[in-house]
């Protein structure tokens, strides 16, 4: 009996850790990120996340921090909820995100948002976390279908050095740059040309909006007066999903942005999801 017990606790942990690697769908990041979330629930949220993250992994509290230095020396009281509705992975298997409704419940009161995470297979193909990101709102009524999307296609050009990279890397920080410049010159319609027909917008204090219409209709009837300037960027191997963080001014207040941006088949860069950070810099 005892060696059949070994035996089955044995499997569990492989199972466990064969379900953290990425096999190149968005299910396996889903199925990480499920597991992120349930050892969250049973330990605490400093244990999760001290878990999942990469060493490099930022989290916004509320200036951009290395994960592993505020969990280390920062124990989060209460119990954080939270489910993926909407994720996409990248062509090649490695890069990702998942975003979504949560629930943080401090035992006193409970506390509603979107969050934000961006993904990324280490060496061993292991799913870590290398950022997070809240955006506070009301309760929402009731749930969003949810969106999970593979790529159409796996090719991507496999032949790539290290200098092909950082340029890959080098244009989304530029798109972003560019983005900035036309929000300087030209107000809020210079976004219309950087947003993807779906994007969704994650503003704080305010249930998110979905779809070009609606999310520059939102803008308008807010009066917001958005400039940006991003800091760092990251792209997945293959090219084609990538993330931009950085500062914004919105009329006259400070805050973080952090953008996940698609390349269409016309090689041009979309922001797919646009969400400025809950805690204003002051």
């Amino acid at each position: 009996m005892k060696k059949i017990v070994t035996v089955f606790l044995i499997l569990i942990n492989y199972f466990n850790s064969f379900a953290q690697k990425t096999d190149k769908t968005v299910e396996s990041m889903i199925t990480a990120e499920k597991r992120f979330n349930e050892k969250g629930k049973k330990e605490s949220i400093k244990e999760s996340f001290l878990e999942i993250i990469d060493l490099n992994c930022i989290v916004f509290k509320p200036v951009p921090i290395l994960a592993k230095d505020f969990y280390n020396n920062h124990d989060v009281l209460g119990k954080l909820f939270w489910k993926p509705e909407f994720a996409m992975i990248a062509k090649s298997g490695d890069f990702g995100f998942t975003t979504g409704p949560f629930i943080y419940n401090d035992f006193e009161k409970k506390s509603y948002g979107h969050y934000l995470s961006v993904w990324k297979a280490d060496k061993s193909k292991k799913w870590k976390l290398i950022l997070n990101a809240g955006v506070p709102h009301q309760q929402i009524a009731s749930e969003l279908p949810k969106v999970f999307l593979n790529p159409d296609n796996y090719r991507y050009p496999k032949m790539i050095g290290p200098l092909k990279i950082k340029m890959r890397e080098d244009i989304v920080f530029s798109t972003d740059e560019l983005l900035g410049k036309s929000l300087m010159k030209s107000g809020n319609a210079g976004l219309m040309e950087f947003y993807d027909n779906s994007v969704r917008l994650y503003f704080p204090n305010h249930l998110p909006a979905f779809g070009k219409v609606d999310v520059l209709r939102f803008i308008k009837t807010q009066k917001l007066n958005i400039t940006s300037k991003p800091i760092v960027t990251d792209r997945a191997f293959s090219g084609d999903l990538a993330y931009t963080y950085g500062e914004a001014v919105i009329n006259t207040s400070k805050y973080y942005y952090v953008r996940i941006w698609q390349i269409d088949e016309e090689k041009k860069w979309n922001i797919i999801v646009d969400s400025y950070l809950a805690n204003q810099i002051n």
